[in-house]
């Protein structure tokens, strides 16, 4: 029986595996070798021997105690350069001539197996023309980039600020995943560089991600650091570590490693990006999770599993969320379930909505219906707005559907504003736009 596809793809990714396992198990110290075993950034003179044909012989790994290094336990690294492939420029210009004009994807991946396994410092430049035009979102591109800059490091992630493809990134993504402390050291000298490409605020996402790769633990401190430095774009980079960090875990794991981070924004922001994963797979099992919280998670989580579930399940959402006891998350749940049911059945959403005693949640789910409402009946969206209790709440609903009913119908939006007795500031705002 033929493999199937899938086999076949898994095994044409087995080089590039091998390779960034190989990589990230280079040794530091010089070996008895013909060639030796490659040296600092530094020390360079030996680069055209680190072809990584060489790394595929690796028998077992251990991880050391430090974060920042995986080294093996045995001699499992063969250095001889007679077992290294050569790539000449006559061979680099072949196979990419071949790259390009192949059609298969999984032939191109087992042709730019060969630019990965033939691979030095000394003729990545050479590779990186025959691959600069293809796909910059292709894995291709991003592969070459992200083994280039472990590689190169520094090099590789200068020669990003004179090129006008977007390279820079996944360089430096690549060189934080396998070399944290020099990456990070230099990260931190930005400043002494006299290059306007090269600014903290573009390379510290790329720092994070890399880091994410191999130690999330590692990653937070670091966005701990930049937090404490005053960065205000910590939100997103946690949410980008927790993703990759839960990745294999179940819930109640995931929840766990949240709850475990440093500050509450941090636990705060990770929920955001884990809790939607598993809610819209298990809803329930989800929703009784939330429920069980007695920590500052608790309300972030009841949000994002209420929120969920609403994609898929609104009065389901719904009725959990009204049968909580009153909090922020549910409030936040509620608005968004009520406006998904609103758009599939708002005569049975309208229905709970009666049903609901008066609350801070009634008023926000009475904000949710409204807004999705207001875009097929206006006129009711506004009587429905202007029955919620809280002040606050109840003039922005106001504002949202009255600004929706001047863009269906402005004579007759005009008319109920004039007649409507709201103060003219608010009046201001629902008609601020000239239509």
């Amino acid at each position: 029986m033929t493999k199937n596809p899938l086999q076949k793809f898994i095994w044409i990714l087995l080089p590039v595996i091998t390779f960034f396992l190989g990589l990230s198990l280079r040794p530091d110290h010089h070996t008895s070798s013909k060639t030796g075993t490659p040296k600092t950034q530094t020390q360079g003179d030996d680069r055209s021997s680190r072809g990584l044909a060489n790394r595929q012989s690796i028998q077992s790994k251990s991880l050391g105690n430090n974060k920042d290094s995986v080294k093996p336990t045995t001699s499992t690294l063969n250095s001889s350069a007679s077992s290294e492939p050569t790539l000449d420029s006559s061979s680099i210009k072949r196979i990419g001539q071949s790259l390009r004009e192949e059609l298969n994807p999984l032939k191109r991946r087992q042709i730019f197996n060969e630019f990965l396994q033939g691979m030095t410092l000394d003729n990545a430049q050479e590779i990186r023309e025959q691959i600069k035009n293809l796909d910059q979102n292709s894995s291709e591109f991003r592969d070459f980039h992200f083994v280039w800059g472990s590689m190169a490091g520094a090099e590789a992630v200068i020669n990003g600020t004179k090129t006008s493809e977007r390279d820079l990134h996944i360089t430096m993504t690549g060189w934080a995943s396998t070399s944290p402390d020099q990456a990070i050291a230099w990260f931190n000298d930005l400043g002494k560089l006299d290059n306007k490409r090269l600014s903290k605020d573009h390379l510290k996402r790329s720092i994070v991600e890399g880091l994410a790769n191999t130690d999330p633990d590692r990653a937070i401190d670091f966005i701990g650091s930049l937090k404490k430095s005053g960065d205000k774009d910590t939100h997103r980079m946690v949410n980008d570590v927790a993703r990759k960090a839960t990745r294999g875990m179940n819930l109640e794991e995931a929840g766990q490693w949240a709850a475990g981070l440093p500050d509450e924004e941090m636990r705060q922001s990770s929920m955001h990006s884990i809790i939607p994963r598993f809610a819209y797979s298990d809803p329930e099992s989800a929703s009784k999770w939330a429920a069980s919280l007695d920590s500052d998670i608790s309300s972030t989580a009841i949000h994002k599993v209420g929120e969920a579930w609403a994609h898929r399940d609104p009065p389901a959402s719904a009725q959990w969320l009204s049968s909580l006891p009153e909090s922020q998350g549910a409030s936040k749940g509620l608005e968004t379930a009520l406006h998904h049911w609103a758009g599939r059945d708002p005569k049975a959403a309208s229905e709970h909505l009666v049903s609901m005693p008066d609350s801070a949640q009634k008023d926000r789910a009475i904000r949710g219906f409204v807004s999705k409402v207001a875009h097929e009946d206006p006129q009711s969206a506004l009587i429905w707005a202007d029955s919620i209790q809280d002040e606050s709440t109840r003039t922005k609903a106001l504002i949202n559907a009255g600004q929706t009913f001047f863009h269906r119908n402005r004579s007759a939006a005009t008319e109920w504003l004039q007649n409507s007795g709201l103060p003219e500031s608010v009046q201001n705002k629902i008609n601020s736009k000239k239509r």
